[in-house]
């Protein structure tokens, strides 16, 4: 079904191929250089492909913590035929600004319509309510009726197969892009998913095939924009600690501390846990996890400790002699 529903879509997707207008913009969000994203003006772009444009360039300032409504009022006005995109926009904008109280948007899509408000709720749901499964269900379900261009909603439920450890369902979907026509693999969004995939495999050959993916990446001049040169050297921060190169992980770990970003990823104070467990006898652990449970409450590595320590707690409950 999955290489039916793409093969219709494959001729639209010439802006996106390496000749195409789209190609360097589409590279550039997907690997996290939002400034460089939102330094273009729409009118650099064909009108049939400046929404795809502004689709970026929102998404690329709330990325960046910035307000988009000025942009997605200039979208509202440019682009009046396309009010449903542009109101998904303007929640979006509006849940990272205000929060869910203010933002009912996605509390009322039960079956989204097209592909980035699949995507967008998807996230609301594991951002907002915590609910994981009914993302993953959302996506299934969009993803087995209907055609798409980009990808994306693949990328967003091979990541939550991952969160949830089910990298028997995240492999799946990756090996289901066997049957699709080659050009549909030929792009940075399946890019980015092999990569993953190839890093959970693990086995030093996998593992090294994605750090070179994400190395390349930083290769491109990241000198004005820190927060995406964060994110890659993140990655390649866990990558380099799969490899078991701990020196060269504790000089990535260096640099990404000498950027000074604050940094609300839970992921990545998760994975100094880790580091630290591995090469420093868990010295600094707690730190780190005051720090964890402080950005991310609900972080995996947070409720597996909390379920740990009620546990324990139980059993020292059980055998404690009163005195």
């Amino acid at each position: 079904m999955y290489s039916l529903l793409l093969s219709n879509t494959l001729t639209n997707m010439d802006p996106f191929s390496d000749a195409g207008e789209l190609y360097t913009i589409r590279n550039q969000f997907f690997t996290n250089q939002h400034h460089k994203v939102v330094s273009y003006s729409l009118e650099q772009f064909s009108p049939e492909n400046q929404l795809k444009v502004l689709e970026y360039q929102v998404r690329s300032q709330i990325a960046l913590g910035e307000d988009a409504s000025k942009l997605i009022d200039l979208g509202r006005q440019k682009f009046p035929e396309s009010e449903e995109f542009v109101q998904l926009l303007m929640a979006y904008n509006d849940l990272k600004l205000f929060g869910v109280d203010e933002s009912p948007y996605f509390q009322g899509v039960a079956e989204p319509k097209f592909e980035l408000q699949a995507v967008l709720t998807a996230l609301y749901k594991v951002k907002f309510e915590n609910d994981i499964d009914g993302a993953i269900s959302l996506l299934s379900g969009y993803i087995d009726t209907h055609s798409y261009g980009e990808l994306e909603p693949f990328l967003s439920l091979v990541q939550l197969y991952l969160v949830k450890g089910n990298f028997q369902a995240a492999n799946q979907i990756f090996n289901s892009f066997k049957n699709f026509p080659s050009s549909a693999r030929d792009n940075i969004v399946y890019h980015v998913l092999e990569s993953w995939i190839l890093s959970i495999k693990g086995e030093s050959d996998n593992i090294s095939n994605a750090y070179y993916f994400y190395d390349e990446l930083l290769s491109a001049d990241f000198d004005d924009d820190e927060q995406g040169k964060f994110r890659l050297l993140s990655v390649l921060f866990v990558l380099t600690v799969q490899l078991k190169h701990y020196p060269e992980a504790q000089e990535l770990l260096n640099q990404l501390k000498e950027l000074n970003i604050e940094s609300s990823d839970g992921d990545f104070i998760a994975n100094q846990i880790t580091f630290d467990y591995l090469t420093n006898d868990g010295a600094n652990v707690t730190q780190l996890y005051e720090q964890l449970k402080a950005i991310d409450p609900h972080h995996q590595m947070v409720i597996d400790y909390e379920e740990k320590q009620s546990l324990f707690d139980k059993i020292v409950a059980k055998y404690e002699v009163e005195a």
